[in-house]
């Protein structure tokens, strides 16, 4: 009996400390991967100027009128080209999870560096887990 019971807690030991080494580096990733609360906060207080009026304090938008942030599947896809249009302004029409927006996106006005804040705050708020985007992402969309 004590031989089972030595076995059993080998067994049970083994099995553990695989599933502990599968957890940490997915730990790791996810931190060299968050945007540093600085950020953050700068791209809040951008946010709260120049995109709530229309997108909401939520991020939800004016159903019809102004589109989601919040769970965007547009955004979630099309990052660049709706980085396109807060860089340059738009007036062309798009589909946000399945409803369609005609309204005009006026240009930001905001530098480069400000841009990759705001988009950052944007793909990482209200439950949005879209990752981030970079200052040379950004410096390269064009007209």
């Amino acid at each position: 009996m004590n031989k089972l019971n030595v076995i059993f807690l080998i067994i049970v030991f083994f099995l553990t400390s695989c599933v502990g080494s599968d957890k940490k580096p997915a730990k790791k990733e996810v931190v060299s991967a968050e945007i540093p609360a600085s950020e953050m906060e700068n791209g809040a207080q951008l946010y709260r100027a120049k995109c709530m009026n229309c997108h909401m304090k939520t991020g939800s938008g004016i159903e019809k009128f102004y589109p989601p942030l919040a769970n965007s599947d547009y955004l979630k896809k099309h990052t660049e080209d709706a980085i396109k249009m807060v860089k340059f302004g738009s007036n062309k029409p798009i589909k946000v999870n399945g409803i369609k927006y005609n309204s005009l996106m006026p240009a930001s006005g905001l530098t480069d560096k400000e841009l990759v804040a705001v988009f950052n705050y944007i793909l990482n708020s209200w439950g949005n887990n879209y990752g981030q985007v970079s200052l040379e992402q950004v410096e390269a969309v064009e007209r």
